[in-house]
């Protein structure tokens, strides 16, 4: 048999690693047999010698040798001392005699550990979707080549503009921050930071350098149909990023739903297509993905053709109408302004909660 990934877990006290190497792998040695070749140089004779008998278990020295050459081989070369290796027995072999003790007292059934088994067998059958198939370098350059040609869109990258704002309450202080902000200039980039640390309602952190202070990440394009990579990014701070021409360009007041806003240009990327040696590592790796994935799924279609899958919808909305009760929050008490509060991360004006991320309890995490 062969060890599974958790229960190497339990090594960790014994300063051996964690790799997932196979133990008592009978089929490899039964292999090795009836080739005449071992790993290791051992002979069939050898690697049939037994290096430990406990309870109704043999470890032979085939075996042995096998898990370490399983291991990657940074790890093997800690385990070149006959001591190193006597400590790796000794946790091959407590491994097996906990993973014994554990199904005495009945984990074997326990449905997390059901679940945790269940992880592992499709871990290991999506790696044998992947045998016989050639390594990523291997691929052919023709099948690289037409397929960064049919995916050429994935390879063109959008003109994207960097940004950072001051967020006030109130139009008179966007506009005297504004002010401020031009008149420093793009040759004092320290006295952004000035500026926001003593307008803006966001506070930076104490570490943050002064010129990136207010970050808001990269922005496209309004005409861009991708969703922006913060709520932040509202559809009029795309706009007015985008209004700006040169680094170091400071905005004139926006408002939007979370305030009054004055943005700087801190990096402006242009639009350009990745070129073919800029992707082509990628991209093996990506067929090398896809055939795995077109092997998994026929074995599923044909798995499913003989049993029946039968979904209840019902009780799923049911599921998801409960578990969006749950997360609803209570109405603030009258005479809150947690409205605005609320306004400022979700972007609404509704003064609605914006809707929470948090996994619910009841929901098995796989």
């Amino acid at each position: 048999m062969r060890f599974l990934r958790p229960f190497l877990l339990l090594a960790a006290s014994f300063a051996v690693p964690l790799v997932a190497c196979s133990a008592c792998n009978k089929k490899a040695v039964e292999k090795q047999a009836e080739t005449g070749v071992t790993v290791g140089g051992l002979t069939p004779e050898q690697a049939q010698k037994p290096v430990a008998k406990f309870g109704d278990h043999v470890i032979t020295l085939g075996e042995f040798a096998q898990v370490l050459a399983d291991m990657p081989e940074y790890e093997r070369l800690r385990y070149q001392s006959v001591d190193r290796r006597k400590e790796l027995l000794k946790a091959m072999v407590d491994v097996i005699l906990l993973a014994e003790e554990a199904k005495k007292q009945g984990l074997d059934k326990d449905p997390k550990v059901d679940e945790e088994i269940r992880q592992v067998l499709v871990s290991w059958m999506r790696g044998n979707f992947l045998m016989d198939l050639p390594a990523p370098a291997a691929i052919p350059e023709s099948e690289v080549r037409a397929w960064y040609t049919a995916h050429i869109d994935e390879y063109k990258e959008p003109e994207r503009r960097r940004v950072a704002q001051v967020v006030v309450k109130d139009e008179a202080t966007a506009k005297k921050v504004s002010e401020e902000a031009k008149a420093a200039g793009p040759t004092a980039p320290a006295a952004w930071g000035v500026i926001v640390k003593k307008y803006s309602d966001e506070k930076p952190g104490d570490f943050e350098a002064p010129e990136l202070m207010g970050d808001l990440g990269f922005v496209t394009a309004p005409s861009d149909t991708h969703p922006p990579s913060s709520l932040k990014i509202t559809p009029e701070i795309r706009a007015a990023a985008f209004a700006m021409k040169d680094v170091g360009d400071v905005s004139p007041p926006l408002k939007d739903a979370n305030g009054w806003h004055v943005l700087k240009m801190l990096v402006r990327n242009e639009a350009h297509e990745q070129s073919y040696a800029d992707v082509e590592r990628a991209i093996r790796v990506r067929i090398l993905q896809d055939k795995r994935y077109q092997r998994e799924q026929a074995t599923l279609a044909e798995t499913k053709a003989a049993v029946k899958v039968e979904v209840d919808e019902t009780a799923i909305a049911a599921l998801a109408s409960s578990m969006a009760a749950e997360e609803t929050p209570p109405p603030a008490p009258s005479g809150s302004t947690s409205g605005s509060a609320s306004a400022s991360v979700s972007g609404s004006t509704s003064g609605s909660a914006a809707p929470s991320t948090k996994p619910s309890a009841s929901v098995k995490k796989p």
